[in-house]
């Protein structure tokens, strides 16, 4: 058998060259310029001054904390609906004001204390800005609260009081992916809609958004999973 010339690099730098790339590249100090502004806000706040010494001192102590206790940005979807986001306001008051009424029934009312469970809620979409989003708005609703969040898979752990039978824990469900919903209309993108809206085509629901642009984006990215599926099977 004649030797072959492999010109691939060693195993190790391969390794080595992988393990650079996964390095988050660090964040330009303009992109973090809203949080820079924010804390040096909140450090005339705490000083209760706006002398030109405490405004210096602010920028240096912000520009410090932001470079030296660095954490990754958050990918936010690039997209905003203002009218969803508004609708979403309208619901979140809502649901403050219908959670709030049935916890103080069950605070009042002739009976034990209800029994509360411990739901894991599997949501469509997988991007870390709409599921805090997500989480944060079940903290803000009464009567259920988040103890755990798994990032991974998309699943947020919620103890929902008033949960001892199948019917109020499929209606707990239920609020929680009509918030996911909510959220996704008013922050999430296309990719993100079209995830919830397949989701329901496998239920025999109808779709989220279905916008002429909506619709257009999720033929594209089917008729590319459909050609990306033909070359693996012709690389076969």
């Amino acid at each position: 058998m004649s030797p072959t010339n492999d010109r691939r690099p060693p195993l190790k730098k391969q390794h080595a060259r992988s393990a650079r790339h996964s390095e988050p590249e660090p964040v330009a100090l303009i992109t973090q310029l809203p949080l820079l502004l924010a804390l040096i806000v909140l450090w005339l706040v705490l000083w209760r001054s706006v002398a030109p010494l405490t405004v210096i001192t602010g920028i240096v102590m912000s520009v410090l904390v932001v470079r030296v206790f660095y954490l990754p940005p958050v990918l936010l979807s690039g997209r905003l609906s203002l009218w969803y986001l508004f609708v979403l306001g309208l619901k979140t008051l809502w649901w403050l004001i219908e959670s709030n009424v049935q916890m103080a029934w069950l605070a009042i009312r002739p009976r034990p204390v209800p029994k509360s469970s411990v739901l894991a809620i599997r949501l469509r979409t997988h991007s870390d800005w709409l599921l805090t989003v997500c989480a944060e708005i079940n903290m803000l609703v009464p009567g259920s609260v988040v103890v755990e969040v798994d990032r991974m898979r998309s699943i947020l752990y919620l103890h929902v009081l008033d949960g001892d039978n199948d019917d109020k824990v499929l209606i707990a469900r239920a609020k929680s992916l009509e918030i996911e919903d909510s959220v996704v209309l008013a922050l999430g993108n296309r990719g993100d809609i079209a995830a919830i809206n397949q989701w329901r085509r496998e239920r025999d629901q109808p779709p989220l958004l279905a916008t002429r642009r909506q619709r257009e984006y999720e033929a594209a990215v089917e008729a590319q999973r459909e050609q990306r599926e033909r070359e693996w099977e012709g690389a076969l």
